[in-house]
């Protein structure tokens, strides 16, 4: 019977990033990620690779998640030399109604 100190259920985005955090990042050798997919293939490549720091409210609780979130993207671009091509693209809103 095969054991596993961590077992990680989908193997999306979060569950990749999960994966890495525990491996990488805090040194556990025995996580096992489980999906019945190749990874990254049902809704996590699909994104519109889009993200921003902005969150309506109330209070500063979802913006301060995200600038951490953020912080770990850019960390992870610099470890890897940019492999996933992390970019700054910026948002454009527009209208035909003035």
């Amino acid at each position: 019977m095969k054991t596993a100190d961590v077992i990680i259920c989908g193997a999306g985005i979060a569950g990749i990033a999960s994966a890495y955090q525990l491996t990488v990042k805090h040194g556990l050798r025995n996580v096992l990620l489980v999906d019945e997919r190749a990874p990254l293939t049902l809704t996590s490549d699909k994104s519109t690779e889009c993200y921003r720091n902005w969150w309506p409210g109330p209070g500063a609780a979802m913006v301060g998640m995200m600038n951490r979130s953020i912080d770990m993207l850019d960390a992870l671009a610099h470890e890897s030399s940019n492999i996933f091509h992390l970019n700054r693209r910026g948002y454009v809103y527009a209208t035909a109604d003035p």
